[in-house]
């Protein structure tokens, strides 16, 4: 009894190798198998499609107890690899851990498999062995096997097959064990050229339970006997679906024996993450929509079946306006959510047939396939901006988005997919220098703006660097004394071969690329030094205005940036006042209210500035700590005795008086203009009528003139 149990805790390790008219059965013992056609390998194959060395099978953690594994490699131990590879199952590897019926493919011909069995076998007992006596009852409990098949082997037929093993007298066990396909984990089926079953292992008649039925039938043999041109000996590979499950079926056409033998392996986890892995590949994680990649296939199509048919088709570019500072200010959790519920509002807008896509980032782009003429191409695109007008819900937030849109229709703004979405790309920067919010079909001339908006773009990087960009002071006149109480700081950018660049076209590309935030803290450490250079130049002190844009606003160390710049220039925080827009303030109120609360505790004086174009200026007069309110100078344009405009500027005079606010009127560029002022009782002016925007060594010329006056 202790005898049979030592056996039962000794395995064998069994190679089956199976190539055209050659069958060798290896009882793994040895540390090292090389394999391949050199004569000086353990295992020689004579075969071109081999290589020298093809493989290597190396004993891993060998013990005495003989219960170790074996590795497979391809190549030999030198890393020199096959020319052709193998293939463990399926799937080919440079290395594999060999398990129990495991099958490895060297060639499309040449097949070996791998059987771990136990060895209790007795040597005394010849044939009414243990093993013996168990193989027998393995193949005997299998139905419909014909002794004659090839599974089943005589002691003869095992003196034909080349067996390599230390123990001569294990030979008939170790072989008959070997070659019992009953023991692999992988279904294997045999029929016969008259499509008769001649063979089931167990794994088979477990996975396909309905193959005795259906027979020919079950997707398994469908079709196999239709297969004549494998029946040379060419090994078949296909995949069969069962049902919900997917197979690889292995199909070999025995010529001598009239049998098809089919070795299959379940593929259906491995078909189900390529899928995922496709799926993934042409879509965006975030949104669930068709990405970049899939977006130019479908475009690529679009174009070809429009150009076949003669028809238009249109591709759109969106690009959220100011997107950033949502992610800089509620973070990027609230910002991708932000990004899955626009997409939803896109799609709903959309017709069947059209592709919504995401570029990247806050870009998206749509495919309109099909499109009749290009008046309906526009009223999508204000169909979009309608949509997308509305607030956004997330979480306690209620957020606006607005989007710009760059159109371009096939074929005349283009008629390959590269020069359809450059146009489109051309037509939303169009979209943005117009103001945003608002869609720009393409056009030609559009080409050229964008390739100067670009260089612009680059140039700025370098502008401070460079002390290109300088500071000029507009004055600011009190009515009632005719003193000058302020100066407004503005930008100036001039380049050495461009001349002056307006602000107008610089500020809006530092806003969108980043730049605004170092560009105004370069503003702001400027005009306080200037301004302590006034006092120290013994001119009475006055208060500087610095804008703040709104990205700037938004920074997170703004605070502490402005206190550090009053330290380092000197200036007495009462000289500097702040400018802030109101469509600043609305992008998130709690924040606007906490900054300006710290920024007047520092004691700045605050001031909101084109009062009457934002949301709600009422509301916010009332909730933040203002000192001075400036009437928008397109309230002061157009201003005379018996206009709407005076109107408003009246009531906005009465409400910040009201409020205890100083009021400074923009813009004002006559006479009559600043007579009709004083006579609303406005408190201040600035504009070209009193003086135009002055660099700083004008500045100090003007303001000594000024106040020799007031001697």
């Amino acid at each position: 009894m202790l005898a049979l149990v030592d056996n039962l805790k000794k395995v064998n390790h069994i190679l089956v190798i199976d190539a055209p008219n050659f069958r060798q059965t290896v009882s793994l013992e040895d540390s090292i198998y090389s394999i391949g056609r050199n004569t000086g390998n353990s295992i020689v194959i004579f075969s071109q499609k081999l290589s020298r060395k093809h493989a290597t099978i190396v004993r891993k953690n060998e013990a005495i107890d003989n219960n170790d594994s074996f590795l497979i490699i391809d190549g030999d131990l030198e890393g020199n690899k096959s020319k052709n590879g193998i293939f463990v199952n399926g799937r080919k590897c440079d290395e594999h851990e060999l398990k129990h019926g495991d099958l490895i493919n060297l060639s499309d011909d040449i097949r070996m498999s791998y059987y771990i069995v136990n060895n209790t076998s007795d040597n005394s007992q010849g044939d009414a062995s243990p093993s013996s006596g168990k193989a027998e009852r393995l193949i005997n409990r299998q139905v419909g096997i014909d002794k004659s098949t090839s599974y089943n082997f005589s002691r003869e037929q095992f003196k034909q097959t080349q067996i390599i093993s230390s123990e001569d007298n294990h030979r008939y066990d170790l072989a008959k064990l070997a070659s019992l396909v009953e023991l692999s984990p992988n279904p294997i089926i045999e029929i016969n050229w008259e499509g008769n079953i001649t063979y089931l292992n167990s794994a088979a008649s477990l996975k396909f339970p309905k193959l005795d039925r259906l027979k020919l039938d079950h997707p398994i043999l469908k079709d196999l006997l239709e297969k004549n041109d494998h029946r040379n000996g060419n090994l078949l590979i296909r995949e069969v679906k069962v049902e919900e499950e997917i197979f690889e079926q292995h199909v070999h056409y025995l010529s001598e024996s009239q049998l098809i033998r089919s070795y299959i392996f379940d593929i259906t986890e491995r078909k189900r993450a390529e899928e995922i892995l496709q799926y993934q590949a042409f879509h965006d994680t975030l949104t669930d929509l068709p990405n970049r990649a899939l977006f130019q296939e479908q475009l690529a199509l679009a174009i070809a079946n429009a150009h076949r048919n003669q028809a238009q088709m249109a591709a759109i570019f969106l690009d959220l306006d100011n997107f950033k500072k949502i992610n800089d200010t509620l973070g990027h959790s609230t910002g991708d959510r932000i990004l899955q519920l626009f997409a939803k509002r896109l799609h709903t807008c959309l017709r069947g047939g059209d592709t919504l896509a995401r570029w990247g980032g806050d870009e998206f782009t749509i495919l309109l396939p099909h499109i009749k003429c290009v008046e309906e191409t526009a009223k999508l695109a204000q169909k979009l901006l309608e949509e997308i007008k509305q607030p956004f819900e997330v979480g306690e937030h209620q957020l606006y988005v607005k989007c710009s849109l760059g159109i371009a229709v096939y074929p005349q703004d283009g008629e390959d997919p590269e020069a359809l979405l450059k146009n489109a790309d051309a037509a939303v920067y169009r979209a943005k220098e117009k103001g945003r919010d608002r869609y720009q079909f393409y056009s030609s001339t559009m080409t050229s703006q964008v390739s100067e908006w670009l260089r612009l773009e680059h140039q700025l990087h370098q502008a401070i660097s460079k002390e290109q960009l300088f500071l000029c002071y507009q004055p600011q006149l009190e009515l009632a004394t005719g003193q000058i109480l302020g100066i407004e700081a503005l930008i100036r950018w001039h380049h050495p071969e461009l001349g002056l660049i307006s602000p107008a076209k610089f500020i809006p590309l530092a806003e969108d690329n980043g730049l605004i935030v170092p560009i105004g803290e370069w503003v702001l450490k400027t005009a306080c030094a200037q301004n302590k250079a006034l006092q120290k130049a013994g001119l009475p002190p006055l208060k500087v205005s610095v804008n703040l844009s709104a990205r700037q606003f938004q920074y997170a160390n703004l605070v502490e940036m402005v206190a550090q710049v009053l330290q380092e220039t000197e200036l007495d925080p009462q000289w500097l006042e702040l400018e802030i827009t109101e469509t600043t303030l609305v992008q998130n109120v709690n924040l606007a209210r906490w900054t300006l609360e710290r920024l007047q505790q520092l004691g700045i004086r605050i001031s909101m500035d084109d009062f009457g174009t934002g949301y709600s200026s009422l509301g916010y007069l009332k909730q933040f700590p203002f000192h001075t309110l400036k009437i928008d100078q397109s309230f002061v344009r157009d201003l005379t005795e018996d206009s709407r405009d005076t109107a408003i500027v009246s009531a906005a005079i009465a409400l910040g008086r009201g409020l205890n606010l100083r009021v400074i009127a923009e813009g004002v560029e006559t006479q009559q203009q600043a007579d009709l002022l004083r006579t609303l009782q406005c408190e201040a002016i600035q504009g070209y009528w009193l003086s135009k925007p002055l660099k700083a060594e004008d500045l100090i010329n003007f303001l000594a003139c000024r106040e020799k006056m007031a001697v």
